[in-house]
């Protein structure tokens, strides 16, 4: 009999940091990533909650970011001490003052509100979806990496940006995953990650591409595809079978940066902009083209929390369109996609 869910989702948190700061390496990380898109209106967000670093330089940290359908992109970054007792672990509890998150197998829990900046996400979901474990312990920079997956889940909540709200509920994409390691911010690596959600007609089609890379992007590890079709995951591409460009801004211009001290830093630094996506794979049975028009991107500036170093994260979203033949049938459809590309 398969593991349900529940277990799944068990055995990739059981992966996480002690819950005492002292009991942490200070180049250890853990992040809880949460993606919403809402492909009838074009709300989107990204939103993390991550414990970094050990003892004396452990913190708790979060990250908002809102793309209003005016086009209009909102965001901001911030981070307190990460002290004895604000995490709990199984079930999972993170407590602090602006943001907390808490996920116990069956529900997601995630709460963003600082009270002076006109920025909120509360969220409720549901797994909807069958959890991955991609890696545990796979190579990266000095150290590894380990990254687990909830492709689709069903959310309810609030999303709110300097004056505007939306109630998530029916017809909101969520996707959740959750990273952890040891590497320092600076390194010679990076990563391409997609998320992509598509209306087929009656059927909802997922797409999950991770492909880690040094920090060139020169030299590239094994992609993963994953493809789900109703939540249900229905194919996986893997290594040449995948094939994923960036097509780029000809002219470099200062993008949007997070947080603001970070962006301070690079003021002078401008970067070209991704305009487009392309993702096509195939092998002798099945095949997906899918083509995502990037409209809003920015970057989030990681610094490392014992030297100078630092790595940038470019966050891209926009429309796409899916061309899909899987087991004799052919699925068209449009949706939203969220990208990153390393600097």
């Amino acid at each position: 009999m398969a593991p349900a869910p529940a277990e799944l989702v068990d055995r990739i948190e059981a992966l996480r940091i002690p819950a005492q700061p002292q009991a942490a390496a200070h180049d250890w990380k853990d992040w809880y990533h949460v993606v919403l898109l809402h492909p009838a209106s074009g709300w989107r967000a990204i939103a993390n909650v991550n414990l970094v670093g050990g003892g004396s330089d452990a913190e708790l940290q979060w990250t908002l970011v809102v793309h209003r359908p005016d086009g209009r992109v909102h965001g901001a970054s911030r981070s307190q001490p990460w002290q004895a007792g604000m995490v709990r672990s199984r079930p999972l509890a993170i407590d602090g003052d602006e943001a907390s998150f808490g996920f116990d197998g069956e529900r997601l829990a995630l709460r963003i509100a600082p009270p002076d900046l006109e920025l909120q996400l509360m969220l409720h979901a549901t797994p909807a979806s069958t959890p991955l474990l991609v890696t545990d312990g796979a190579p990266f920079g000095s150290g590894f990496i380990g990254w687990g997956l909830l492709p689709q889940l069903q959310a309810e909540g609030r999303l709110a940006a300097c004056g505007e709200a939306a109630a998530i509920g029916d017809g909101w994409f969520c996707y959740h995953d959750h990273n952890f390691g040891r590497f320092r911010w600076g390194e010679d690596f990076g990563w391409e990650w997609l998320v992509a959600h598509a209306a087929c007609g009656d059927e909802a089609v997922t797409v999950v591409v991770d492909w880690r890379t040094d920090r060139a992007h020169a030299a590239r590890g094994l992609p993963y595809l994953f493809m789900l079709v109703g939540g249900a995951l229905r194919k996986v591409f893997l290594g040449p079978a995948l094939r994923l460009r960036w097509r780029w801004h000809d002219d470099a211009t200062l993008p949007p940066r997070l947080p603001g001290a970070m962006a301070t830093r690079l003021a002078d630094r401008t970067a070209r902009a991704p305009r487009a996506i392309v993702l096509d794979a195939a092998d002798e049975r099945d095949r997906i083209a899918l083509t995502v028009e990037i409209d809003a991107y920015l970057e989030i500036v990681a610094p490392d929390n014992r030297s100078a170093a630092i790595a940038r994260i470019g966050e891209s979203s926009g429309p796409t369109t899916l061309d899909l033949r899987l087991a004799g049938r052919r699925l068209e459809g449009r949706g939203l996609a969220y990208a990153e590309y390393t600097r």
